[in-house]
């Protein structure tokens, strides 16, 4: 990724001595630091392939499918194709073209016997001088334009490999919050039991009996919704991969089984150099820049040396026996009015540049916001896993002794209610807690710039 920032700012020298556009880009001041910068950081340090960090063998495979099949990254590839052969194009016009003819003909008067024959056969040339930069800045535009394609299909790239990583942890969310469902009925179940116990040998009132049955009732119905959106997310995933969903397989696992990478920011600037959303506006803006350079040049004239040679002779026999036969020459084109055109191109490509200005501008101010907000993210989430693991113990020692109360007719059934919904409640915030912080490394990674 460096190296390609290094190529953006290369393409400024690459026009020569052509004519530029006079436009000067307003400099952006960066932060010394972050706001949440959680230690101090002397480099910016990289993490290439930074999905294995969370020790996954499915998941490394998962990501490496989706690079090789993913069809957005397929249509991206081919885009910055598309951007190289338009810079082929656009560079073609500083070198001569070259030309084969040859003809034949017979031509006489109508009513009068006799004709006359005529063979020619010659190579062609065609030169415009670019004395005013304006094939040359057109060429260097498309040249910019390349590398922003390039950088737009790094961003796909990137987006397409959190969002992998972030659908897989939501496979593994989902599996774990089904099991945790399956595992809340059974409690419910449990009570259910010794309620009914109860009933029968006439402790408590069949009031009882109904509310834990409607608990149980209640949790039953959890596990289709929690079915279905495990379904959903495993056909995402294949989409993702460019698989089909009905063949598509995932062994999954649970969150539990996984590694949190622990992520260091870098500093500000370093951190935005590497970003590809930022790469490819910058280029953008670099292609604006050349396209007015290239309108300003059309107020000067063009001017273009022709020149041809070859054969002609009055019999196709002996064509190349004949005379041979040249022609040089130049020809200026100077356009003189042309109805304001030539100025309205110039005021859209300004108008063109001055958008790429905001556009670049608003980029690196939202890619400012995300890490923040990133890192801040990382922050409050590692910040609340004492409380929340406190909550769960606390809560599993409660039910256990309403449980017991309540079998040796100490408590009502509403207390052992009351202590199971809090128990499942901070089981159930346990698992969001650990989803949450693998999806805040996800997006750090991914708002960070980093890719392959």
């Amino acid at each position: 990724m460096i190296k390609k920032m290094i190529c953006v700012m290369c393409v400024a020298v690459l026009s020569g001595c052509a004519m530029t556009s006079g436009l000067d880009a307003p400099e952006q001041a960066m932060p010394e630091q972050w706001l949440n910068q959680q230690q101090d950081s002397e480099a910016m340090i990289n993490h290439p392939q930074w999905w294995q960090q969370f020790n996954s063998q499915e998941l490394n495979l998962l990501v490496g499918q989706a690079l090789a099949a993913n069809t957005d990254l397929l249509a991206a590839a081919a885009r910055v194709e598309q951007a190289d052969a338009q810079l082929t194009q656009a560079g073609a016009a500083l070198f001569p073209s070259l030309g084969l003819s040859a003809g034949g003909g017979r031509s006489g008067v109508f009513g009068e016997s006799g004709s006359t024959d005529n063979y020619n056969a010659s190579l062609n040339a065609s030169y415009e001088l670019d004395l005013w930069g304006q094939i040359r800045n057109s060429r260097d535009a498309a040249r910019a334009s390349l590398l922003a394609s390039q950088f737009s299909r790094d961003t796909v790239q990137l987006t397409v490999i959190a969002s992998v990583v972030n659908t897989y942890l939501q496979v593994l969310y989902l599996q774990d919050n089904l099991a945790l469902s399956e595992e809340n009925l059974k409690l419910a179940q449990q009570v259910l039991d010794v309620v009914e116990s109860k009933v029968e040998n006439g402790a408590v009132s069949p009031q009882d009996l109904a509310q834990q049955k409607t608990v149980v009732a209640n949790a039953k119905a959890q596990l289709p919704s929690l079915r279905h959106q495990l379904r959903q997310s495993r056909y995402a995933l294949a989409v993702l991969v460019g698989e089909m969903p009905q063949v598509f397989q995932v062994g999954g696992g649970t969150l539990d089984g996984l590694q949190l990478p622990e992520i260091q920011a870098g500093l500000p600037d370093q951190v935005l150099a590497q970003r590809p959303d930022i790469a490819q506006a910058q280029a953008q803006l670099m292609a604006a820049d050349y396209s007015v350079a290239a309108a300003r040049a059309d107020y000067w004239p063009s001017i273009t040396l022709t020149g041809s040679g070859g054969y002609a002779s009055s019999a196709l026999s002996s064509l190349f026996n004949g005379d041979a036969v040249y022609s040089l020459g130049v020809s200026l084109a100077q356009t003189l009015f042309d109805g304001g055109a030539r100025g309205a191109r110039i005021d859209q490509s300004k108008a063109a540049w001055e958008e790429q200005v905001a556009s670049y501008t608003g980029t690196l101010l939202v890619a400012l916001q995300e890490v923040e907000q990133s890192l801040s993210n990382v922050q409050a989430l590692a910040d609340q896993q004492q409380y929340r693991e406190e909550a769960y113990t606390q809560a599993e020692e409660a039910y256990r002794v309403a449980q017991v109360r309540y079998q040796e007719g100490e408590t009502e059934l509403t207390d052992v209610l009351s202590a199971q919904s809090s128990f499942n409640n901070a089981r159930q915030n346990s698992l969001e807690l650990i989803y949450n912080q693998y999806q805040s490394r996800v997006t750090l990674y991914r708002v960070l710039g980093a890719s392959e």
